[in-house]
């Protein structure tokens, strides 16, 4: 393939698409609903429990925020938050 023709199938591929943004968007959802079931299973924890995971029940609004829960991982991604 060449320049010319690279640039042209890119540029094709912008991402802006209807089907890309339902995409998206149905993502994000995802992510929202995937935060706040982590967050309400970390609430429902004992305090014992967030001490061996190093996370005080302060902090779990914080480590569930759409930020750390959209590592691109099925579960949350703690480990390399700190």
């Amino acid at each position: 393939m060449t320049n010319s023709e690279h640039t042209a199938y890119e540029a094709g591929r912008s991402g802006f698409g209807p089907i890309d943004l339902a995409g998206r968007a149905l993502r994000l959802c995802y992510r929202a609903m995937r935060m706040r079931s982590d967050r309400a299973a970390m609430q429902a924890m004992p305090d014992h429990l967030l001490k061996d995971m190093g996370i005080a029940r302060s902090e779990i609004d914080y480590y569930t925020s759409m930020r750390y829960a959209a590592s691109g991982a099925e579960g949350m991604d703690i480990g390399n938050v700190r």
